[in-house]
Parts: C-alpha cells; structure tokens; sequence
C-alpha cells in the first residue's frame, strides 16, 4: 500500500526549550517506531541538525525542509501551500496554527487556550490575535488534537467545537528518564560544577503566571536558607519582565545568596540538575499540561505539584498536590515534605501509576488512528491494540 505523505512543522526543535517541542519528538519518534511503515514523514524547521538529532536513525537529511526566518505570516500564506503542492503532502501536521492556504488534510494540535482562561496574564492585541488563528485552524483542521481533558474543555468552551472530535493526546517524558542512575553521582556532579547540593528545584519559563512568587514566600517564611537548603530556579526570562528580578531585590543578601537563578543549562546539566534535586515543586497557575512534573517523577524526586487546570489530572502524586491559592497550606506541605520525604517504594508506586496514563505510544496510537480514518484505511492492527492497553 502507497505510504501517507506527512509534514510535520517542527521549526520550534533546535530553538529555545518549549512543550511543543518534546511533544513533536516525543509522539513521532513513538509513531515511527510503532507505525513507520505506513509513512514517509517530512519535517519542516530552522535547525537541521536538532532536527535529524531528534528523530537518530529515524530520519535522513531529505526528509529535513529547511525554512528561512520570515514573517510567520508569509510562512502561513506562501511557503507552506508551496511545500505542501511540492512534496505531495497528504497530511501537515502544525501546533496551533495551519496554513491560509489549505492543500493538504490537517492536523493541528492547540496545546492550551491559557490566554482566555487567565486574561489578565495577556495582552489584549495576543488574545485577539491568537482568538482568531487558533479558532479558524481548530475549525478548519480534520484532525483536533490536544494535549489534557484541561485544554480540551477549554477549546470546547471558548471555541464551541464538539469535544468529542477533539483527541487528547497527552504529553509523556522520554525513555531516558525512566533509566536506571545513580544519585550520588549526580549529587557529585551538580556540587563540583555549579557548587550547590541539598535543594529545592524548579524548571520552567519565568513569566508570572508560573508562579515563582509562592515559592519564593514560602522559602522565606519557612527559613530554609537557615536550614542550608538553596532554591534552583531554572528557566529564561522570555516574557523579558523584570518579574523575578523584583520578587529577589527587596531580599536581603543572606537569603538571596542562597537562591540560584540559572537561565541556560546544556540538556545533561539540567537532567543532572533533576536527578540531584532533594524536592521538586511545581507550584504553576496555569498549564495546558505541565511536563515537568512527570520528568522529576519519572527520576523517582519527591515532587509536589499545583492542582490548578491541566495538572489537577497529575493524580499519580497523591496527598502532594496543592491548591496555589492556598498560602498556608502549600507551607504546610512544603515543610513536611522536607521534614518526612517520601519512601523510595512510594516514589516507584507514584511512576508507575504516572505511566499506566501518560505514554508517547499511546498518544502517536491515536494520531495513526486519526490519521488512517480520515485515509479511510483500517486501523485495526495488533500493534495498534497493545500500544493502547500499555
């Protein structure tokens, strides 16, 4: 049978860390491996070598489109119709945003609506803007994907599309941090390069609706630098804020000494950051999904998490999930999480039931189902039947 032409838009890989990104390597590199005999796929993008790294062994330079840096406009308007007419795609694949020019089926994945649900954490002319791509390529898509119930309720609400034709295709962590690795050397490693050990980390963008302020707060009232437990922000200012900056200033030196704001790591400083980590805390407002939390559970690091939209499913953490509007008692669970850590047989029970719902084979089993009933192709295979029940 004639293989599916796919183009997927992978222009966000090889750029600054984002969730689109391991989304995109994350459910192709399980589709290739699952499925890949059913496709040639093609990927679109800035950065050759990110890319073809991606997807090792999977991939060859061909199938790499290499894409200049023009106005995303003239990308949406011209060069992807004209890459799609030229390479006789089947199916693009595209976060948020499809083409003007519609020449192929569609994919789009909407990864969240944040924008709508928090507006005061946006700029008005964003939402407009946004409103209007995102509800014309959601419409217009053949095939919705999404990445929580969360996003999907809200695409549902703001956008009036019938859920039902909306694919939640979760978010999952790779196969790296479910490796087997010795702490202590990590611990070594993270001491001798960056001279910090015994802390407290977070990873992610630093922009307000993260919430690095209830942390923050909660560090000083706690007095945990007294207690010789630095806190490790890890992220790049990409709202370019002075959000951070002006939570730490008014503070004085003996607390902020002990606080680390770390904007680039290399990929193995921040997997040696994790798996270092005494406690990760997520305490996010808003998230379409939140992967994180899974990656630090995964390395088997108590972690404690925000219970706010897409992650209230994170119900693999248990009792260690928090309301973070709730002041006192993230406090409260903060303290005693550092004072009565978690057992290693309660942080293996918590991955294991972290993996029974959140899996890249089970995301990429949706997409080829997707993709083969919209190609009017039997989807029926054993491969197919395994990978959901896994």
């Amino acid at each position: 049978m004639k293989k599916i032409k796919l183009l997927v838009d992978a222009r966000v890989i090889g750029g600054e860390g984002q969730g689109s990104a391991t989304y995109i390597k994350g459910i192709y590199n399980a589709l290739m491996d699952l499925y890949g005999e059913h496709y040639e796929i093609f990927f679109s993008g800035y950065h050759k070598q990110a890319v073809v790294e991606s997807f090792l062994g999977k991939i060859d330079e061909e199938h790499f489109i290499s894409m200049k840096k023009e106005m995303k406009l003239i990308q949406f308007y011209k060069t992807y119709p004209k890459i799609i007419e030229n390479y006789k795609i089947d199916f693009a694949h595209f976060q948020y945003i499809i083409p003007f020019v519609k020449n192929s089926k569609t994919i789009v994945t909407t990864h969240d609506l944040l924008f709508n649900d928090f507006p005061t954490e946006f700029k008005f002319p964003y939402r407009l803007q946004r409103n209007y791509l995102f509800k014309r390529s959601a419409r217009l898509s053949d095939i919705r994907l999404t990445v929580s119930n969360y996003s999907r309720d809200a695409i549902n609400r703001h956008y009036k599309i019938d859920p039902t034709t909306i694919k939640v295709t979760a978010n999952a962590v790779h196969k790296r941090f479910l490796e087997p690795y010795n702490k202590l050397d990590s611990i070594n490693y993270i001491a001798s390069k960056h001279q910090i050990s015994n802390y407290i980390l977070y990873v992610s963008r630093i922009e307000p609706r993260k919430n690095h302020e209830l942390l923050l707060k909660a560090y000083c009232r706690l007095e945990l630098w007294k207690k010789n437990i630095p806190l490790v922000f890890i992220g790049n200012n990409t709202a370019n804020s002075r959000y951070l900056d002006s939570l730490l200033t008014p503070l004085p030196l003996e607390i902020t000494q002990n606080i680390h704001w770390i904007k680039y790591v290399s990929d193995k400083d921040l997997f040696e950051f994790y798996r270092a980590a005494n406690l990760f805390v997520y305490p996010s407002k808003a998230e379409g999904f939140g992967i994180p939390p899974l990656e630090a559970t995964a390395l088997k690091i108590n972690t404690i998490c925000s219970n706010s939209t897409a992650m209230k499913d994170f119900t693999f953490l248990g009792d260690n999930q928090f309301d973070p509007n709730e002041f006192d008692d993230f406090c409260a669970l903060l303290q005693q999480n550092i004072l009565y850590p978690p057992s290693n047989d309660v942080l293996e029970e918590r991955v294991v039931k972290m993996r029974k719902n959140y899996s890249w084979n089970k995301g990429a089993t949706i997409l080829h189902r997707e993709i083969m009933k919209h190609s009017g192709r039997s989807v029926r295979t054993k491969k197919t039947i395994e990978a959901i029940s896994q």
